[in-house]
C-alpha cells in the first residue's frame, strides 16, 4: 500500500443512481489495464474490509462526509484524496464509481477541477423496475424515488458528458469509446475487444458483486414490479415524461404494463 504522499492519481468519475449500469461500466471500463475502481468511496458503507479492502480512511472518509451534511469540506476532501491515492496503490488511474445524489456538481467543481466525470442514467421507469423487482425497497426514496432521479437528471443536463445505460445495452463498443473520450484515455481495438469480453461475460447483480444472467434479457426486462400509483406518477411529471420524449422511450403505461420492450439487439 503506497504512503500518503505518493502521487495522486487522476480519478474519473461515474455519477449514477442505483440500477442505472454504473458498476458494470465501471469494471468493464477498468478491465483493459486493470484500473483500480473506487467503489463508493463516500459511503454510506464502511468498506474496509473484504470483498473490498480499502484502507481505513474510507470509513473515516465516509462517516465525516456525512456528519458534515454530505459537503466537501477541506477534511472531506484531504480524506477522499488519501482513499484516492490508497486504493490506486501506485496505478495513474483510478475509476471512482458514485451511485447516489450526494455530491453537489458547485462543490464537485470547485475542489476537484482536474478530475473528470461523467453522468450515466437509465430509463426511469426500468431503473425503478430494477428496484422494486429486486424488493430493494429500502433503496427506494419517497414518491417512488421519483424526487431523487428528477434531482440527478437535472444535474446531467449540464454535464459536459452523459450516457445512458441503453446505450451500452444497444451498442456497448460506442459506450465505451464515448466514455473513454470523456475521460480522455488513449486506447486501442485490443483494449476496447477486452473491455466488450469483460461486459459480455459478467454481470454485475449488485456494485461488485457479480452475479448470473439466466437470459439475454436483464431482470427488469422480464417482468413488471412497478406499482400502478408510481408509474402514473412518473408519466404524469413534465420533466420526467419530456425527458423520457428527449431520450426515444415510450410514455405509454400500457408499454410498460404489458411488458413489450424487448432487448435492444446487440451490434454484430
Amino acid at each position: 500500500m503506497p504512503t500518503t504522499d505518493h502521487p495522486s492519481p487522476k480519478v474519473c468519475w461515474i455519477f449514477s443512481l442505483a440500477r442505472c449500469g454504473s458498476s458494470i461500466a465501471a469494471y468493464a471500463a477498468a478491465a483493459p489495464w486493470g484500473i483500480p475502481v473506487a467503489d463508493e468511496p463516500f459511503g454510506p458503507w464502511d468498506r474496509t474490509g473484504p470483498p473490498y479492502h480499502y484502507p481505513p480512511e474510507q470509513k473515516t472518509l465516509k462517516e465525516l462526509y456525512w456528519a458534515v451534511g454530505e459537503h466537501l469540506t477541506p477534511a472531506v476532501v484531504h480524506l477522499a484524496d488519501v482513499v484516492f491515492r490508497k486504493i490506486a496503490a501506485g496505478m495513474p488511474t483510478v475509476i471512482s464509481k458514485h451511485p447516489h445524489d450526494m455530491i453537489r456538481p458547485a462543490e464537485f467543481a470547485r475542489e476537484f477541477p482536474h478530475h473528470k466525470s461523467v453522468f450515466l442514467l437509465r430509463n426511469p421507469l426500468l431503473r425503478l423496475n430494477s428496484l422494486y423487482a429486486r424488493q430493494w425497497i429500502k433503496a427506494i426514496g419517497p414518491n417512488h424515488d421519483l424526487d431523487r432521479y428528477k434531482l440527478v437528471a437535472r444535474r446531467s443536463l449540464h454535464a459536459s458528458h452523459r450516457l445512458m445505460y441503453e446505450d451500452l445495452r444497444r451498442n456497448p463498443a460506442a459506450f465505451f469509446r464515448t466514455l473513454w473520450e470523456a475521460w480522455e484515455w488513449p486506447y486501442t481495438q485490443a483494449d476496447l475487444e477486452a473491455a466488450l469480453t469483460y461486459q459480455k461475460n459478467n454481470y454485475h447483480a449488485s456494485s461488485r458483486a457479480l452475479g448470473e444472467r439466466s437470459t439475454d434479457k436483464v431482470l427488469s426486462e422480464e417482468r413488471w414490479a412497478v406499482p400502478d400509483q408510481a408509474l402514473t406518477e412518473y408519466l404524469a411529471d413534465d420533466f420526467i415524461s419530456g425527458f423520457m420524449r428527449d431520450h426515444g422511450w415510450s410514455t405509454d403505461p400500457d408499454y410498460y404494463r404489458q411488458m413489450q420492450f424487448r432487448t435492444p439487439p446487440q451490434p454484430a
